[in-house]
């Protein structure tokens, strides 16, 4: 309720401020069907610009626990105070009684009617004649005149009430005694209701001179007419003894240039300000830990931050090589906001690199897979919404009776292209014995579980399948084989193969620790076996990059 009476008064400030600027600027103009248009569309635009809201979004980041709902202020306020309440009691009562008022005068206007002499004219328009009409008058398509003014024929006159009829001045009075029933209130309402009925018999009275009416002898005509002013508070009459030295002036007056309509642009500030005060600041609160990505600044550097849920797998990666994996848990640092300095990483969400100004807000919760490339600069951290790697841990495995109560484990596989070193993405990876399988991923890995004494085969378009026996479970964390692939009529010699075994010029020791990096695994306390292999080609010339099988 106090918001609609706020209103209420916005309304009636408006209307204020449109009235006062057209008296100021406008009144005294002889255009008059711009100034009736004017203050019309003013009184429209009153009642709509309050509803015009402009809402400014602020956001303000949160942390930790806090809610949004615990920030927001339950001040409200009672909005039912007693006051308010007969405020807008009397505001109704006022308002009925207005629109009896108008509702009255449309019962006696339709009954003076009914026992008139009614004469059609052109146009669908009606001359009714009624004895008890004191003075000419017009409503809506039809023109009351009494029986004395019938029979003189004064064809001012009627010309006059027909110019309120053709300009549909009934609907403007209709029109705005509605909005002055909602702002009965408001002294500008009603100054503003008389100005234009003062319009209308500017116009009107343009009507009678335009159809070649001599000025002096019409102006004699409404001097005579005023004497009789009497009538309803709805319809358009000649007669008018409080407008008649205005319109003897305005029919006398010069017509003013149409570079006078400069004035009008008092509107454009009043727009402004209604607008301005309309506006409203709405505060977004966002809350740092529910996303999986943030831009923040830390001891002074901009940082990414990220976040991933428990449950989402993650890969570490050092120089190409895997270094750790696993799903990520309570105790894991992926669980808890990671920050990474904006010059020295690299964050990307599903392969598309992310910039500080460009950060789009993803729920922690929507993050599948994570993926930490170290080794080379930038380091590379990467996210995804969906699963892109081809692990499937939550994928249900059906064991044949015989591999039920073996030893199972899970195991990394990678398919590489021995005579280029390059993984192979797409490599379907399957068990024998179970009919498992599985697909490498863009950098040729991927997952099963595996179980003891079951084969392992890689196959690849257009080249020769591998297999792989697996005869041994570690108890390590990080197991795997990577199946060496070639095309067929390649040959890959073994040592054993070889009948003139190769020897090294220098050190071999060190050749190694200089030219090969092992993964993080392979550092700690435990060393397990790495198996190196080198193409070369026949002549011994050009050998090609080592490819590291980890097992």
């Amino acid at each position: 309720m106090t918001a609609f009476l706020i209103y209420e008064l916005k309304v009636a400030l408006l209307i204020t401020a449109f009235y006062a600027c057209w008296r100021l600027f406008l009144a005294s103009q002889t255009c008059h069907k711009q100034n009736r248009m004017i203050l019309i569309l003013s009184v429209i635009a009153s009642f709509i610009l309050p509803l015009c809201r402009i809402t400014i979004h602020k956001t303000v980041d949160i942390t930790g626990d806090m809610d949004a709902a615990q920030i927001v202020s339950n001040n409200t306020g009672n909005d039912y105070h007693a006051w308010t309440l007969v405020l807008v009691a009397i505001f109704i009562i006022g308002v009925v009684l207005m629109i009896a008022r108008l509702s009255l005068s449309l019962h006696q206007l339709n009954k003076l009617k009914q026992p008139s002499e009614i004469h059609p004219m052109s146009e669908g328009h009606k001359l009714a004649v009624c004895e008890t009409a004191s003075q000419p008058f017009s409503w809506w398509n039809t023109v009351f005149l009494n029986r004395n003014d019938f029979e003189e024929g004064t064809s001012a006159l009627l010309t006059h009430e027909l110019g309120h009829i053709r300009l549909h001045h009934s609907m403007d009075v209709v029109l705005i005694e509605l909005f002055t029933a909602l702002q009965w209130f408001n002294p500008a309402m009603w100054m503003l209701r008389r100005d234009l009925r003062t319009i209308h018999e500017y116009e009107a009275d343009q009507q009678v001179l335009s159809h070649g009416f001599n000025d002096i002898q019409y102006l004699n005509l409404l001097v005579r007419m005023a004497a009789n002013q009497g009538g309803y508070s709805l319809v358009n009459g000649i007669s008018n003894k409080s407008t008649l030295k205005k319109r003897i002036t305005m029919i006398t007056k010069t017509k003013s240039s149409r570079l006078q309509w400069w004035r009008l642009a008092y509107i454009l500030p009043i727009v402004a300000i209604s607008l301005y005060t309309s506006c409203a600041t709405k505060v977004d609160y966002r809350n740092l830990d529910k996303y999986a990505i943030t831009f923040e600044v830390k001891d002074g550097r901009e940082c990414f931050g990220v976040k991933a849920p428990v449950g989402a797998f993650y890969t570490w990666l050092e120089s190409g090589h895997l270094a750790e994996h696993g799903d990520v848990k309570e105790e894991r640092g992926w669980n808890t906001r990671s920050y990474f300095d904006v010059e020295n990483h690299v964050v990307k969400l599903d392969g598309k690199e992310i910039t500080k100004d460009n950060i789009p807000y993803i729920p922690v919760e929507s993050i599948k897979e994570v993926k930490l490339l170290q080794g080379d600069k930038p380091r590379v951290i990467e996210l995804y919404t969906t699963y892109v790697s081809g692990f499937n841990r939550t994928e249900k495995y059906e064991w044949p009776e015989k591999y039920k109560n073996t030893d199972k484990r899970w195991m990394f596989f990678k398919v590489v292209n021995i005579a280029t070193g390059q993984p192979l993405s797409g490599a379907e990876v399957s068990v024998e014995e179970t009919g498992h399988k599985a697909f490498t991923n863009s950098e040729g890995w991927c997952e099963m579980k595996i179980a003891l004494g079951t084969t392992v085969k890689a196959t690849y378009p257009g080249l020769t399948s591998k297999t792989y026996k697996v005869e041994a479970l570690f108890g390590q964390d990080l197991q795997g084989y990577t199946f060496c692939m070639n095309r067929p009529g390649e040959y890959i010699y073994n040592s054993i193969d070889v009948k003139e075994q190769p020897k090294f010029e220098g050190d071999a020791d060190k050749w190694f620790a200089e030219h090969v990096q092992l993964s993080s695994a392979d550092k700690k306390e435990k060393l397990y076996p790495v198996t190196v292999c080198a193409v070369i080609n026949e002549d011994g010339s050009k050998p090609l990059s080592a490819v590291p099988l980890s097992e």
